[in-house]
């Protein structure tokens, strides 16, 4: 178990629920304890929904298969890392802009 925190986005290339929308789609943080915490960028990206959520899962591997292996056509890529480095470890073939 990793004792620091780990900060990552997640981007989606396609949106086949319609909800989330493409881009930058949430921010989210691993904490010391395994616990996951994602905040959904719904409200600034958009969509036209106007509203964010904050949820909590209890681990990486409850996150992955909720948000990201139950929905491949998404074609999620999760970046690791903070906002000061995020933008050095953006793919521009993976993620659109």
């Amino acid at each position: 178990m990793n004792k620091e925190l780990e900060t990552f986005t997640l981007f989606r290339k396609s949106d086949h629920g319609g909800v989330s929308g493409e881009g930058r789609v949430l921010d989210g943080t691993i904490f010391h304890n395994g616990w996951v915490v994602v905040c959904w960028r719904t409200d600034i990206e958009g969509s036209g929904h106007g509203h964010s959520s904050i949820a909590m899962y209890p681990s990486w591997e409850s996150f992955e298969f909720l948000h990201i292996k139950a929905h491949p056509e998404n074609k999620s890529v999760v970046v690791f890392g903070d906002d000061v480095n995020l933008k050095d470890k953006l793919d521009e073939n993976l993620i659109p802009s």
